[in-house]
Order: C-alpha cells, then structure tokens, then sequence
C-alpha cells in the first residue's frame, strides 16, 4: 500500500470513528487478562444501518475499511456483518485480537488517545495520558483539514438525519469490560457475578482512570518517576511514567489534580509532580522546561569594535551552567580588550546554547 493511500485510508477511519462517536451506535470491549498480563481484545461496533448508508457509505467502502484494519493489524480476526437486532437493521463490526503483554494491549487500546494501562497482582488500572492543553499550539493548529472536511461532512445530509443524529447521541452506549484471574475487591466499575469481572460505562466515566484492587500489600514503597531526573531542566517535551506498587490515589501535577500515572508536559514552566498510593507512601517530582536561548549583552554577533567590551550573560528560565570564550570559561561580566576574533558560546541548565562571534580591531 503506498503512502498516499494509507494517508487516505487513515483519514477515513479517523471520519469513521468521529462519526460513530456522533450517533446511536454502541460500542463495546471485552478483554480476558491473564496473570502473566497476556490476553485477548475483543471490540464490537454496532451502528443503525440507515445511519451507515446515509453518513458513512459516501465515505468509505465497506471491503476498503476491513482491508486497513486488516493490514493495520494482520493478526486480528475482523468481520463486518448486518444484523436484525431487536427489530432494527445495524451493522456490526467485530474485531478480535490476541495480546502479547501489557504494552501490546495499550497500542491496541490507544488508538488516537494515548492510553496507560497498569497491571500487577494488586490492581489493574487505565487512564488517558495527561497531555495539558496548549493554547498556542492549538491556535497555530485549528482549524485542521479534518475538522474542516468532517463539519462538511455533517452539515451535507438532510435535516431529518441531522435530528436523527442528534436524538440518538443520548442512547449512544460504550463500555469496556475485563476479566481477571484475581478476585476485585473494589473498582469504580461494575463487578460481575464471578467476582472477577467488571464492566466500565465509558460514557459515564469519561476522562477518569478506570480502576479494579485486588489487594493492597503493606509496602512502605513509595511511587517512582521515569522520564525525568529531580531538579533538572529540560529543552523539550518530557514523558513521564509513575510506576507504584500499589494503587495510587492521588497524582497532582502543581495545584492540578489529575487522572494519570502517564503524562506529556511541553509548556516551558517549572513542574512539581506528586504522587500518593493508597498506603499513603508518597513521591515527589520536581523539575522544569526551558526552551529559550540565554541571552547576552555587550556584543552582537557578526560586529566588530574598536574599543574594549564588556559581555554580559544571563538565562531566565533554568540558569547559565557554563560560558566559553574562545573555548575558555569566563563570567558574566568580564572585560574584552584584547584584538582578535571571539567565539562566546553560553550554555544553560537546560541544554540551550547560545554562540555569537565578534571582533575586536
């Protein structure tokens, strides 16, 4: 498949999904978890058929979407079929899919949200990652082509459709269920009637962790951070995992309360990151992101003078860790006078440098 057709074909399923998540479908996901975190994903996609051929047919093929999913997945059993179902005509889409371990089953879960999944003998836990929104980003990045193609796509069926659609956003159900091999003692789910199992009304807990304790050990173990070294700073974006051998009950990231053992932080800011399990052992993260260039004073790069400079450096957001002369450290504030050609290279906390080249005649 070239490129330009998997960039269609992946365009299309994102319309598929923005649309079903639109209307009166129902979409429903039963996962088997074994102890050793392998296990097989099961999802279920059912849609009004007079939905489908009036908003989704104009799109995509039927045998053009099974065949993406296919090569997107070639070891997954994918099946496409209509159904009477209680008296209305729908088809159903029915993906199947065995998973190696934890890591593999957050890919498959993911999708277009990046998911963390947590699995041990304590707890099983998913939540989305904490991604704060930026608001520069999304202005230099909305409209996008999609919005755009897919508020077309709404705006061109018929009014009767439309409140069709509309009326039946309200019945619109997703869940996810799991079985385990450990009896749940407590859950924001629903336990079944094994004891082992428990059913997630996504609707109802949209944006929480889902979560199932199977026991709480008495370690004295506080959470760990991945990611990120305490009080450095970084130039880019930096992902961080909370690893904790028990449930955790509380994560916040500054004054903000969250609901993620996974997060992505971006914005140039300094972070205090705190984490406390159920046991109330607690771990505390602090670091900060600093993408701007130190700056200097005194000389401008690509000038020449004629008298002695002072030069003068300074870094605002994680501090000047080192300045070179002409490969030689100096401190902010020294004297030039000396004719020559000089290189000042300006490092700070962060990683950020800043080389400017000057002349003295």
């Amino acid at each position: 498949m070239c490129g330009k057709e998997k960039k269609e074909l992946s365009l299309i399923l994102v319309l598929l999904f923005a649309v079903l998540s639109l209307t009166g479908c129902s979409q429903k996901i039963h996962v088997s978890l074994q102890e050793n975190t392998s296990g097989s994903y099961e999802e279920t996609i059912t849609m009004d058929e007079d939905l489908w051929d009036t908003v989704i047919a104009g799109i995509a093929d039927e045998e053009m979407l099974l065949a993406f999913y296919r090569a997107y997945y070639p070891t997954a059993t994918i099946t496409a079929a209509t159904k009477d179902l209680d008296g209305t005509v729908s088809k159903v889409f029915h993906f199947k899919m065995d998973f190696k371990d934890i890591a593999q089953f957050q890919q498959i879960l993911s999708g277009e949200k990046p998911k963390s999944i947590r699995s041990n003998a304590n707890y099983f836990s998913i939540s989305d990652t904490y991604i704060p929104f930026d608001e520069k980003q999304e202005e230099e990045e909305s409209p996008s082509g999609l919005a755009e193609e897919f508020e077309q796509l709404l705006s061109s069926v018929d009014e009767a459709t439309q409140k069709k659609l509309s009326a039946q956003l309200q019945q619109m159900g997703q869940s996810i269920t799991v079985s385990f091999p450990y009896e749940v003692t407590d859950t924001n789910g629903m336990i079944k009637e094994d004891g082992k199992t428990v059913e997630w009304n996504l609707r109802k807990l949209e944006n929480q962790r889902l979560y199932a304790l199977f026991q709480t050990s008495n370690s004295l173990s506080a959470p760990k951070f991945k990611g990120a070294v305490n009080g450095n700073a970084y130039n880019t974006g930096v992902s961080i995992t909370i690893q904790a051998e028990n449930l955790l009950q509380k994560v916040k990231v500054n004054d903000e309360t969250i609901e993620s053992d996974s997060l992505f932080l971006s914005g140039e800011d300094t972070y205090q990151i705190t984490a406390t399990d159920i046991n109330g052992n607690t771990a505390k993260l602090r670091f900060r992101i600093d993408k701007t260039k130190p700056v200097i004073k005194g000389v401008k790069d690509g000038k020449s003078y004629k008298t002695a400079r002072t030069i003068r450096f300074s870094d605002k957001g994680s501090s000047v860790q080192k300045a070179l002369l002409n490969g030689k450290t100096v401190k902010t504030g020294t004297k030039v006078s000396k004719k020559g050609t000089y290189t000042l290279t300006v490092t700070d906390h962060a990683g950020n440098q800043k080389i400017i080249t000057f002349k003295i005649k």
